[in-house]
This record gives structure tokens, C-alpha cells and sequence, in this order.
């Protein structure tokens, strides 16, 4: 066949080709015109009116409500380390010890010493009832009764003295026992037992981060600094945030301030917002997506975000007209702006109830005919 077919001079060719390629395209029309016939398939949606809220997006960082360093007051030796770290702690636990024999020590002198200077003390009193009598009698002299009456009173001076040293000995040896001055969940662990450390060392054994509320801070542009604090006046602003990877429902929340300054960098301001973190979805330095509800939006028309497309001209959707068992679609522009999950506000362009395409974009163009497929 393929010797015949080269035996063939070339306007032989090019006819027995032209010949066998016929059917082919009159094949391939009646493919187009059939389709054309039964309609592009694509799924459709109804334009529908809702009142939602209207949001402005940010990205968030968490923070810790109270975030705790933890030193040490006084030096010594670690002999006992009950913490570890991760560990949830309220104020008041003990995080550590020192070896308390050195404060002990320290204690039992001060308290000898004032016994010792209670005991001069009371010497020092009798022997000025003794001068006081015998200066009466003119017996001494106004000196030595003088004489006699500071040594009572340094006496008395140096009880106090002392009294003030067991104050000191005593907050010392309570210092040797480090407990938690708030509750939270304790980090790295970065100082072990047997380590001495310093009263006056900047080394941070710990840091404790409360976890329940959290804080999210974020920013938002500052043309919305107006509407936030009209709002904040009357009410207050509602915001949910969802952290990375998070497949559950949004976390509620309320702003609890806004930075008294914008960004001049950025041209944003900065909002604190607290969430109870009641089931530690939460965690401290974790970014979060934020959404601001600003207000409501009264009777918006509601589309699924997806029908949404974007040409060189903006924003547009295919509008679906009945025609019979199918749809003629026409590309209608719309503005439209971010609503609830998956869903867009139509500010123009579309009325409530008119069916628009939300899959089969691809195989469309204005004018074409589509069917409706079913879930």
C-alpha cells in the first residue's frame, strides 16, 4: 500500500489525502453540533439575600496575656527541681530549690544576736534606773547619767537592728524556695539541679506563659480607624480568628484596645484582641488568620465565591437564562466584596434569585448553551 501510495505522482498525493480526510472533519462537526445541541454541563447557584457581616481580613500573631521570666532573688546551689517543662502551674507552685542551709544558717545567727542584744538591753535599762535615782541624790554627775542613757539607747537601737536583720533572713530563706509568680505553662527548663546561680545573675531559669485568655494582636489599614472607633464607642467589635492548619470553626472573640498610634511605615493600626482559649486552640506565637466584623450588611445578594471570575475588564459572572431544558449564559460584570466562608457580596451587577455558573467555566463563552448537572 505504501509503495503504491509513493509510486503516485504529488497532485495524486495530495487528492487521495484530501480523500481519506473528508469523513474525518464532517465527523468532527457532527461531534461540535451535538454538543451544542445537549449544552456545556455545569453546575448552578441562585443569587440569594441574606444580611451578613462585613469583614476586614488580617493576619495575626498570638500572644501571652502574661508572659513571665523567672530569676532568682538569691544566690546558692539548686538541690530540687519539681518542675518540668510544658508543665501547667498556678501561682504559688514551687519551681525550684535552693539548698536552704546557708539562709538557715544566716537566720539562727540573727535571732542568737537578738537575744544577746535583748539581754544588754535590759542591763543597759537597769543601770539607767540605777543612775536616774542617784543623779537625784546628787551622787553622779549629769555626764555619767548622760553617758548612761545612750547606752540604753543604742541598746534599743540595736534590737531594732536586729529585728529588721530576721525580716531579711527570713524573705532569704522563703527567696531559696522559687515558686511561680503567675499561672501559666512553663517553657524550657534552663537551668538543672546542682547548678549554683546568682542573685544578681540576669540568667532566666524559666519563662511562664499563661495560655488562657490569649491575646491576638493585628493590623488593619487605617482607613478602617474611623469606622473602629465610632463602633468601639457604642459596642463592642466583634473578631474571629483561625490558626494555620485548623479545620475547626472559627474562634470568637472580642478587641479589647487599639494602638495609640498608626504605622507611618505601614499605614496601619495595630488592635489587641482577647479570646477566652477555653479548648487551647490557641498558642503563643502562632499566626492566625483574623476577620473584623466592621458591621452588617442588610440585604446583600450572596453568590458562592467561586462563581466569581476575573477579566481584563474586572470582576464578572456567567448568568444563566432559561432557555427550555438549557441555559444561555451571558457574562454579566459585578462588583463584589468578601462575605461569609465561600461566599462573596454582590454589590452590583446581579439581582436576588437570577442563577449563575459556578463550575464549567472553562468550556464557556458568552452566548453558549449549558445544562444543569446535578450533585
Amino acid at each position: 500500500m505504501i509503495r503504491l501510495f509513493l509510486s503516485l505522482s504529488p497532485p495524486q498525493r495530495a487528492f487521495l489525502l484530501l480523500f481519506c480526510l473528508l469523513p474525518l472533519a464532517a465527523c468532527g462537526r457532527d461531534e461540535v453540533q451535538t454538543q451544542d445541541r445537549r449544552g456545556v454541563p455545569v453546575r448552578l447557584a441562585v443569587a440569594e439575600i441574606r444580611d451578613i457581616p462585613r469583614l476586614v481580613e488580617a493576619v495575626g500573631n498570638v500572644e501571652a496575656v502574661t508572659s513571665v521570666a523567672v530569676k532568682a532573688q538569691v544566690s546558692g546551689q539548686i538541690v530540687e527541681t519539681p518542675a518540668s517543662i510544658g508543665q501547667e502551674v498556678q501561682a504559688g507552685d514551687i519551681l525550684f530549690r535552693l539548698d536552704p542551709r546557708p539562709f538557715e544558717a544566716a537566720l539562727a545567727e540573727t535571732r542568737a544576736r537578738l537575744a544577746r542584744d535583748k539581754a544588754l538591753l535590759e542591763k543597759a535599762r537597769n543601770d539607767l534606773a540605777r543612775y536616774t535615782v542617784l543623779l537625784r541624790q546628787d551622787v553622779i554627775s549629769r555626764e555619767a547619767y548622760e553617758q548612761m542613757l545612750t547606752a540604753e539607747q543604742i541598746a534599743r537601737a540595736a534590737i531594732e537592728e536586729d529585728e529588721a536583720a530576721i525580716k531579711v533572713a527570713e524573705l532569704q530563706l522563703e527567696y531559696s524556695v522559687i515558686r511561680a509568680p503567675a499561672a501559666g505553662k512553663l517553657g524550657n527548663i534552663l537551668v538543672r539541679q546542682g547548678n549554683v546561680i546568682q542573685s544578681n545573675d540576669d540568667r532566666t531559669l524559666v519563662v511562664i506563659n499563661s495560655i488562657q485568655p490569649a491575646e491576638v494582636r493585628f493590623s488593619v489599614a487605617e482607613r478602617y480607624l474611623p469606622r473602629i472607633l465610632e463602633r468601639m464607642k457604642t459596642a463592642s467589635l466583634s473578631v474571629t480568628v483561625l490558626p494555620e492548619g485548623d479545620a475547626g470553626e472559627p474562634i470568637p472573640g472580642l478587641v479589647s484596645a487599639v494602638n495609640n498610634e498608626v504605622d507611618r511605615t505601614t499605614g496601619s493600626i495595630r488592635l489587641h484582641a482577647l479570646f477566652a482559649n477555653e479548648d487551647i486552640r490557641l498558642w503563643p506565637g502562632q499566626f492566625v488568620r483574623v476577620n473584623l466584623m466592621m458591621d452588617t450588611m442588610e440585604d446583600a445578594v450572596i453568590i458562592p465565591e467561586r462563581a466569581v471570575q476575573e477579566g481584563l475588564s474586572g470582576q464578572y459572572v456567567y448568568r444563566a437564562v432559561s432557555e427550555g431544558d438549557l441555559y444561555r449564559v451571558e457574562a454579566a460584570p459585578v462588583v463584589a466584596e468578601k462575605g461569609p466562608a465561600g461566599f462573596v457580596a454582590v454589590i452590583s451587577g446581579l439581582e436576588p434569585g437570577e442563577k449563575i455558573v459556578t463550575e464549567g467555566h472553562l468550556a464557556l463563552a458568552p452566548g453558549a448553551l449549558a445544562r444543569e448537572i446535578e450533585d
